[in-house]
This record gives C-alpha cells, structure tokens and sequence, in this order.
C-alpha cells in the first residue's frame, strides 16, 4: 500500500538552495551585528563625552530611540552596550566582527559581572540570547556592601499645635527606652 503523505525529505535541489539561502543569511547577520556594533561605538562616543545633553533627550536610551527608530527596549540594549563597552572588550569585538549580536552583548552588559568579558565572549558564541540569560542569572553575585553604620538619632517636629518627636534606637537601647518609657507610663497611671 503507497502512501498520500508528502515526503519530506529534502530533494538535492532543495538542500542546495536551503544551503545557500543559509549562507546569505549568515553574510547578512554578520554585516548587521557588525552594524549595530558601529552604532553602539557611536553612542558610547556621544556618552562618554557627554554631548548628548544638548539634545534635551532625557536620557541615551531616548536619544538612541529617538535617532534611530529603535523601540526603547531596544534603544535600552544599545545604551547599555555603549555604556559597559569598555568593560566587555572581548566581546564588543566580536560584535564589530560579526560573530554575536546585539541582543547577545546586551544579555552580558546590562546584566553580567565585572571582569566576566573573557568567559562572556566565549560562551556567547555557542549559546543563544535566552542561555545567555540563563547564565547570567546563575552567576554568583558578590555579597552587598554593608553600609554607613546607623547612629541613634532623635528629632523634633511640630505643627503649632501638635509635636512629633521620632527616636531612633538600636536594640539593646531600644529595650531599655521602651522599659523605662512602660515603667513611667505605669507610675503615672498609679499615681491617678
């Protein structure tokens, strides 16, 4: 018994043609990816100088949307890559050579750790936008700075009628503020 069903192997003439379709698609991508690589140059140009203040853009992201008609998350991407390119060398050369994209970069340099360029560039160039952000999540991140100590503070406002006074206090100071503070409320309510 034949079967109706379409074969879907692919004829020679069909691989042969798929073939060559692939490859101007590779000369394409890599002339665009080269592309956007001189367009974030640019940016980074117009920021590091900052001579993008004199446009009345609030922003590089809105100056990269507004010149290019980039949408803002796009416009976004490219601003981050120009403002991080300097610390992701590696892989803004390739980018300029060809071999990763923009979306590529950006996952690294809106998101990556300093001095990670060398892993970066090598991963990036076998993985895809989405295991890019994969990675980057799972990167381990350095333990916060802690900041300024807190010093015990009390102020003092008031309205005229009203005046509020606010205390700050660590623990300990805080437990005994508080047992005094109970002690004289409780002498007080004796004392009536």
């Amino acid at each position: 018994m034949s079967s109706s069903a379409p074969s879907f192997v692919a004829s020679p003439p069909r691989e042969a043609r798929l073939e060559v379709l692939f490859e101007e698609l590779a000369e394409l991508t890599g002339q665009r990816n080269a592309i956007d690589a001189r367009i974030v140059d640019i940016i980074a140009e117009i920021d590091r100088d900052n001579l993008w203040g004199n446009t009345g853009c609030r922003s590089v992201a809105a100056l990269v949307a507004w010149k290019t008609g980039a949408s803002p998350s796009n416009a976004a991407t490219i601003a981050a890559v120009a403002e991080r390119v300097g610390e992701f060398p590696l892989c803004a050369q390739d980018m300029r050579e060809g071999r990763l994209s923009l979306d590529q970069v950006g996952v690294i340099a809106t998101r990556a750790a300093d001095g990670s360029d060398a892993h970066y560039a090598q991963l990036a160039r076998a993985a895809s936008v989405s295991q890019l952000r994969t990675a980057v999540k799972l990167e381990p991140r350095p333990d916060p700075k802690p900041g300024p100590p807190r010093e015990p503070s009390i102020s003092k406002t008031s309205d005229g009628e009203f005046t509020c006074w606010r205390i700050k206090l660590a623990g300990h100071d805080a437990a005994m503020f508080e047992a005094a503070l109970n002690s004289h409320r409780d002498a007080l309510i004796a004392e009536w």
